[in-house]
């Protein structure tokens, strides 16, 4: 190739020093780097042993690419300082040609030139920082939760041993705990998907520590102060009665006012509640804390949800008592907006207003059939007034009635 200017030389010259200072840079950091000395130094399993391999492959190649470009770098200074009359040539192809030599991996006598060089080190640092960056964003997100684990782990063994439980109680446990904090230790990255941890086994693994802690310290608790903790059960299974009993009171009421929809059966959860709280004595008398424990945490939860079961299906008969009321203070004010229209002797829209208000005011009433005759009568007051309103009855402007509806009658 022909010989550059010195000029050229001199840019170039100066371009491949500053990139290789940068890759030198890089190398010193890489060895500073305390991540990648965690990371060499783990004894790493599975994808993330792997990973790590084909990076280790990038360490060595970063640093023998350099060594090699390096060299090439001092010669060419070496021959610019030179007074060689064939020193532009030799520089020239120093510079632009082939002139790095790789002694490893691309064969004997392999050559590159200095440009694809410095764009290999380039990739062989991106790669090995990207490894690290990946184990150690995977050991940020992961280490926390594997400390929350840990730390409830332990408070399982002290509670274990104060309700006098066996070291083995909990032995499945504590191997699975185990397999955890060996996969995040070693192979952090076999929970990463996608860019993503996954934590779907360690919260799984969370909530049965969690569960089991709770039922320990519900032992302890039954322990210490087992007579407060049945008699708060009583006022609560006490309060589930006093409101199935108003509720099944509501429902004789809803029955008698109301056909259809069919009111929602009200069934009685005390007994069995009772019974199962009686039978913790026979526990109790055993010792069986650990079961009692849990035990308890089955009655809470079995009370709170036949407390809101009861109270749902108060609402659901309440609300059709609602829906009557709703509906015949509607009609009412349909009738209203009629008289103030001067519709009153039409003779379809008293037919129409008629059946209604049979519909409504019969016993027990047909909530759905109501509604029907409701909307027929609705429909027709639109079309004969040529006017239009919302069908929930609410007033404005001019077509506010004179007098209020009787929205409130529930006889």
């Amino acid at each position: 190739m022909p010989p550059m200017s010195w000029e050229g030389i001199d840019h170039m010259l100066d371009r491949v020093r500053g990139e290789a200072d940068r890759i030198a840079l890089q190398c010193g950091d890489l060895d500073r780097d305390g991540r990648h000395r965690t990371v060499r130094s783990a004894k790493l399993v599975g994808r993330t042993r792997r990973r790590w391999e084909e990076a280790e492959v990038r360490v060595h190649s970063l640093w023998t690419v350099y060594a090699a470009l390096r060299a090439v770098v001092d010669r060419a200074r070496d021959l610019r300082a030179s007074a060689d009359p064939n020193t532009p040539s030799a520089l020239t192809r120093l510079l632009d040609g082939p002139s790095v030599a790789l002694p490893d991996g691309d064969g004997p006598g392999a050559r590159i030139t200095l440009a694809e060089a410095v764009a290999r080190a380039t990739a062989d640092h991106e790669e090995i920082t990207e490894v690290i960056s990946a184990v150690e964003t995977a050991w940020d997100a992961l280490r926390p939760r594997l400390a929350e684990l840990e730390s409830m782990w332990s408070d399982i063994g002290t509670h274990s041993d104060m309700v006098g439980l066996p070291e083995e109680a909990h032995e499945d446990l504590r191997a699975e705990l185990a397999g955890v904090d060996e996969t995040i230790h070693r192979d952090p990255l076999s929970l990463v998907v996608d860019g993503h941890v996954v934590t779907t086994q360690i919260e799984r693994l969370r909530v049965l520590l969690d569960r089991t802690r709770g039922e320990l310290r519900d032992a302890l608790r039954m322990r210490d102060s087992y007579h407060e903790n049945v008699e708060r059960l009583r006022f609560a299974i006490d309060d589930v009665g006093r409101i199935v009993e108003r509720a099944r009171i509501l429902r004789a009421r809803v029955v008698a006012k109301v056909s259809s929809p069919a009111a929602v059966d009200v069934h009685d959860p005390v007994p069995a509640l009772s019974a199962a709280v009686a039978d913790l004595d026979v526990l109790r008398a055993e010792g069986r804390w650990r079961d009692l424990g849990a035990r308890l945490g089955v009655l809470q939860r079995a009370i709170h949800d036949a407390t809101d079961d009861a109270r749902e299906r108060e609402a659901s008969l309440t609300r059709l008592l609602e829906r009557r009321a709703e509906l015949r203070g509607r009609l009412g004010s349909y009738r209203a907006r009629a008289a103030r229209l001067g519709l009153t002797g039409d003779r379809r829209l008293t037919e129409l207003h008629g059946a209604a208000h049979w519909e409504l005011w019969r016993v027990p009433c047909d909530l759905r059939a109501a509604t029907v005759s409701l909307s027929a009568y609705l429909r027709a007051l639109q079309e004969t007034s040529g006017a239009d309103f919302p069908e929930d009855g609410t007033t404005s402007g001019a077509w506010a009635p004179d007098g209020g509806s009787d929205g409130g009658v529930t006889r």
